[in-house]
């Protein structure tokens, strides 16, 4: 007798497995090929390497930029820094959810132009890139952290 160990899944996926293999006649238990799909899934990621890299598909969308989660925006006004986050889908302000625009007109208190006063600084980015030099490498094909739009900030 082979020793088994319980392994959760979701319901509705579950109840989808069982519903397919009726509706193509296939007689097997659905237990067991939730067992061979782990299988099947081993030995394919062994050549399809993008399965075995999990990434986190959340950030926010600011125009044609994309801001993974985690990423960091950043703004001086004055002697002074303010700092925003981007978390799961929203960048998040002194614990409000706003857009990049929304942030840097709250900060300076007047109408600006966000592409201009707000740094980014991405997962893996080493440095702050302005965000527009961002979105002009973005939009010239480049790679956005290239030497030739990394700036000081300060």
């Amino acid at each position: 007798m082979k020793s088994q160990i319980s392994v959760s899944i979701d319901t509705a996926t579950f109840i989808a497995l069982c519903d397919f293999l009726r509706s193509s006649n296939d007689p097997r238990d659905p237990v067991d090929v939730c067992d061979e799909a782990i299988w099947y899934w081993m030995d394919n990621a062994a050549w399809k390497p993008e399965l075995l890299s999990r990434t986190d598909s959340t950030g926010y969308q600011w125009k044609s930029l994309f801001l993974p989660s985690g990423t960091q925006l950043r703004m001086k006004y004055g002697s002074k820094y303010h700092y925003a986050n981007v978390i799961s889908d929203e960048v998040v302000y002194e614990g409000e959810a706003m857009s990049p625009s929304a942030m840097a007109n709250r900060v300076a208190q007047s109408s600006r132009n966000a592409w201009r006063d707000i740094w980014i600084k991405r997962p893996n980015d080493k440095d702050w890139v302005l965000a527009d030099d961002i979105r002009n490498a973005q939009n010239a094909g480049e790679e956005g952290n290239s030497a030739s739009t990394t700036r000081s900030s300060d």
